[in-house]
């Protein structure tokens, strides 16, 4: 019997901006305890009298270390990695009743190479199902190369059914009765944090059921990276920024608009005085009304552009749990209001509200929706529309639900809506 207790790190290394394609690094350390009870085997042969094996109870704690690297592009994953790096020397200690016996093994370096595709359709995001074929080669030194075949079914990242079958350590081993067998799986998650496996195999040949049948558990916690806080700053930052420069603006024209009511305020009182000097100053008097009429025209005018100030909402895109790429969908609706927007006329600007859905810390989620808001700039920004951008993020404080107690209303929160501002 094995266990393991592993802590897992893996680096990631993008190529493009929404993450679908690059390079993954990951290094896996920890201990591995073995239990081998070598008088309860079932043998071909008399192995009672063999000076080498121990008895019951052999144990062995050792130190594992595990290296990979792989390769993706959407879906597909190409990945190389080699077991126990570290730790390959395993040394069992037999507790007897008068002395200590002990034995070294030495394990074959291995080798494994694995190349799966995972395909989602169904649901309103074409996510709900997922299906991952996957083909696994293991090579021991001196060994003939090992086979896994497996095909795994999983539904919202919350259960899991698989199987695959398993070679018997040689290419003609695909279809001679030396194959090891075949191995189902099954699975389940908790919140995308804790995910929880069973694997049995099924061997074919009497030697290898010398040891019966292999059970497998495994339990997987996930920890998130923490939020980074410069971003969330820096974006805060030029959000305030630019909100104090659309009030900077407003302010002047205010301050237009009341110069121009000083001015015909002024130009009235003079009228109302030259007026009693009407026969005397007649040509000074219809200039002073002109000058009136003009600021009073000025002032009809502001108040024309007040009047058509707008603010509307124009759309919203949706992105995926705990994303900030923009899905094709979100692309499409950026592309066609751009056309809207290259047909209006006049001043305007655009408001992007970030939200996001109420999984998580609220910290993390006002930072998410910053970070939505950012998506959603770059990708206009390359349809020269950036000088004209406010950013908006407000978290998961602007919900268009009533509650987020099903994953469609959350879907509903995951959104960046657009807003329109000007004349």
């Amino acid at each position: 019997m094995n266990t393991f207790a592993n802590v897992a790190y893996a680096y990631r290394i993008p190529f493009n901006k929404d993450k679908t394609h690059g390079l993954s690094i990951g290094v896996q350390a920890g201990i591995i305890a073995n239990k081998l009870n070598i008088s309860e085997a079932i043998a071909t042969h008399d192995i009672s009298m063999d000076p080498a094996l121990l008895g019951n109870n052999a144990k062995s704690v050792g130190f594992d270390l595990n290296v990979g690297i792989n390769y993706f592009f959407k879906g597909l994953n190409v990945g190389f990695s080699v077991p126990q790096v570290i730790g390959g020397k395993l040394k069992f200690r037999e507790n007897g009743d008068q002395t200590d016996k002990n034995s070294i093994f030495q394990t074959r370096r291995e080798y494994i190479v694995l190349v799966s595709y995972e395909a989602r359709f169904g649901g309103k995001d074409k996510k709900t199902w997922m299906i991952t074929p996957s083909v696994m080669m293991r090579k021991y030194e001196a060994i003939d190369p090992q086979l896994d075949f497996n095909l795994m079914l999983g539904y919202k990242k919350l259960i899991w059914l698989g199987g695959g079958y398993r070679t018997g350590g040689s290419i003609n081993g695909i279809i001679s009765p030396n194959a090891a067998g075949f191995h189902a799986t099954a699975g389940a998650g908790i919140k995308e944090r804790v995910n929880l496996f069973y694997t049995m195999e099924l061997p074919f040949k009497n030697v290898r059921n010398n040891f019966g049948y292999t059970h497998e558990v495994t339990i997987q916690c996930n920890l998130t990276r923490k939020v980074d806080k410069k971003d969330y700053e820096k974006d805060k930052k030029k959000m305030e920024d630019d909100i104090a420069n659309v009030d900077k603006k407003a302010d002047s024209v205010a301050s237009v608009a009341n110069d121009a009511l000083d001015k015909s305020n002024t130009a009235m009182d003079k009228t109302q005085q030259n007026a009693e000097k009407l026969d005397k100053v007649e040509q000074k008097a219809n200039e002073a009304f002109d000058k009136a009429s003009t600021a009073t025209n000025t002032v009809d005018k502001l108040e024309q552009r007040v009047d058509n100030i707008m603010f509307k909402k124009l759309t919203s895109v949706y992105f995926d749990h705990d994303q900030n790429a923009l899905t094709h969908e979100a692309k499409d609706i950026l592309d066609a209001l751009k056309v809207k927007l290259s047909e209006m006329q006049g001043n305007y600007f655009i408001y992007l509200a970030g939200n996001a859905s109420q999984e998580g810390d609220i910290n993390y989620n006002q930072a998410l929706s910053a970070k939505r808001c950012d998506a959603v700039k770059q990708y206009l920004e390359g349809i020269t529309l950036s000088e004209r951008i406010l950013l908006l993020p407000y978290g998961e404080n602007s919900t268009v639900t009533n509650s987020q107690s099903t994953e469609a209303e959350r879907a509903k929160n995951r959104r960046v809506d657009i807003f329109i501002s000007g004349q």
